[in-house]
């Protein structure tokens, strides 16, 4: 279950997200709120949505790593 409080995230969230580019090391994806973040490994389609849990928020950054889950 999301903690989320507006855009802010913590780690432990589990939130959906959308796949806006492709890297050889990961995804780089942006949440419904509009924060970029990075999904380390992985491959998806550019457009895809995915559901990821949260390792990191960088708060003064506005941008977040995570890890895909299932």
């Amino acid at each position: 279950m999301s903690r989320m409080t507006g855009t802010l995230l913590t780690p432990g969230d589990e939130i959906n997200v959308v796949v806006t580019s492709t890297k050889p090391f990961g995804l780089f994806v942006e949440s419904d709120g509009g924060l970029s973040g990075l999904v380390r490994g992985g491959s998806a389609a550019v457009g895809a949505t995915l559901r990821v849990r949260v390792i990191e928020f960088d708060a003064l950054a506005s941008r977040f790593s995570a890890m895909l889950l299932g």
